[in-house]
């Protein structure tokens, strides 16, 4: 992989929601290990903006994506994102509002591509990125007058946030079927596969909206999007579930790690005034199985549209009745199904222990502990991996409510990992150096995080000249 120098400051940069949902996942990361979470917080910028008081199920969270140049310093930042007298003021691409409700683990967040037609209050007819020239009262002033959605938290980062959070856990692995390239944000991969990302060639991957594949036979170029807008936002979305993935891994392996892409994040993040250290651990309720392996982790949505023409402008129009159907989960709290009871008997299910904790002994004991609340006896064993810090709950398909069952038992909460391949056993307890105890649980419900990826060769979003393209390159993992 190579990178080119490309005259970025010629750019209109806009950086989608991206950043906004990457930062509030890097903080749920860092809170997972136990970090001084109140002086982490004290460092967070706060502005005040006019947000409606959260629900008790949960909240909606609006996440934007500034492309404000006033953190640019030096030269090489001026070189690469332009300076103030450059792009002046800040702008959105898109945003997105984080649909939270811990209590019944709903989670959807949706994006709002920067072309929607809307009504700005006290500004008139526009794309819907032009309100936050106004700030973010405008905007979420916008968002309740056009659909009707309560704003009740708002958090806000730049550029160089992201940059630096990918930096911080080393790169990111994302598979390209073809040499991809932007010139405008300066991607430039030079041969397809498996390729990792580091921090800059994350955020011109992430930025991109003039990507092209190159067919190495006929030594052309092709435009890889139909509408680049929405399929950056898929880039995008698919993006964010690695990435948060990795760095919440990462951290809860690595302390140090961990302290690094806080640092990273908050360096300039903003939010709402209001939000709380519980806010925070309403968002570790909501991602706190994230696995990099899983596409599932996550419930990414864009909001349904057609294309239009406005005041002679090509624009985005909310597609009916979809549209309404998705934005009504946003309005609505308190309407999900009840936690479900137990279901499964533990005598029916059989329980091996592996130990990665590093604790001698500790697999066995827990064992005995199961098997003290009826679990039946699968053997006890060390984890190939050798340590790991998250709890793990391994199950073969079909076995899902089995693992759920024993999910409710563990304290802290473990991930849930489908795996095919398990023999012996109708679930594995994988215990990490996060391990604490078993409970006694009042009721099972939990998140399942579904599944390892499978190796195909689709891409997150659709290629538009893929027919010219020839044969795409072999997936590999760990993308």
């Amino acid at each position: 992989m190579a990178s080119t120098n490309s005259p970025l400051r010629a750019f209109p940069f806009r950086l989608a929601v991206a950043l906004a949902v990457t930062t509030s996942l890097m903080v749920v990361g860092i809170v997972g290990v136990n970090l001084a979470i109140d002086s982490k917080l004290s460092v967070i910028k706060r502005v005040d903006v006019a947000v409606a008081a959260a629900p008790p199920e949960g909240a909606n969270y609006l996440l934007v994506g500034s492309d404000t140049r006033s953190f640019v310093q030096d030269s090489t930042a001026a070189e690469a994102f332009g300076t103030g007298s450059d792009v002046g003021g800040q702008r959105s691409d898109t945003m997105m509002v984080i649909h939270v409700e811990p209590g019944s683990q709903q989670t959807l967040a949706v994006s709002f591509p920067r072309d929607l037609w809307v009504d700005i209050p006290g500004v008139g007819n526009s794309k819907i990125n032009t309100a936050f020239n106004d700030g973010p009262d405008k905007t979420i002033e916008t968002l309740k007058a056009n659909y009707g959605i309560d704003i009740n938290h708002y958090i806000e980062v730049d550029f160089e946030s992201f940059r630096g959070i990918v930096n911080a856990i080393g790169s990111v692995p994302i598979y390209f079927p073809y040499p991809a390239r932007d010139e405008l944000t300066g991607l430039s991969i030079i041969a397809g596969g498996c390729v990792r990302l580091d921090g800059y060639n994350a955020l011109a991957y992430v930025r991109s909206r003039f990507l092209e594949y190159y067919n190495v036979e006929t030594n052309r170029w092709y435009s890889a999007d139909a509408v680049p807008d929405i399929n950056r936002i898929a880039r995008q979305q698919d993006f964010l579930r690695r990435l948060a993935g990795i760095a919440v891994q990462r951290g809860l392996n690595n302390p140090l790690t961990a302290n690094e892409i806080a640092d990273q994040a908050l360096k300039n993040l903003t939010v709402d005034s209001s939000l709380s250290k519980g806010d925070i651990f309403d968002l570790i309720d909501a991602f706190r199985t994230i696995n990099p392996n899983d596409q599932s982790a996550l419930d990414f949505q864009t909001l349904p549209w057609s294309s239009g023409t406005e005041q002679g402008q090509s624009v985005l129009i909310p597609k009916q009745p979809e549209a309404d159907e998705m934005i009504a989960k946003l309005k609505e709290f308190g309407n999900a199904p009840p936690p479900a009871t137990e279901t499964v008997d533990p005598s029916t299910i059989k329980v091996k222990v592996l130990n990665a904790s590093q604790k001698e002994g500790l697999a066995s004991a827990t064992l005995k502990e199961l098997v003290k609340f009826g679990f039946k006896d699968g053997g006890t064993g060390n984890d190939d991996r050798g340590t790991i810090a998250l709890t793990e709950i391994r199950f073969r398909p079909g076995s899902e409510s089995k693992a759920k069952t024993l999910f409710s038992y563990v304290d802290p909460r473990a991930r849930l990992v489908k795996d095919s391949s398990l023999k012996g056993s109708d679930v594995e307890l994988v215990l990490g150096t996060g391990f604490k105890k078993l409970v006694k649980p009042i009721s099972t419900s939990v998140p399942v995080t579904g599944g390892t990826t499978d190796l195909a060769t689709e891409t997150p979003a659709p290629i538009s000249n893929e027919s010219k393209l020839g044969p795409p390159a072999l997936r590999t993992r760990p993308c």
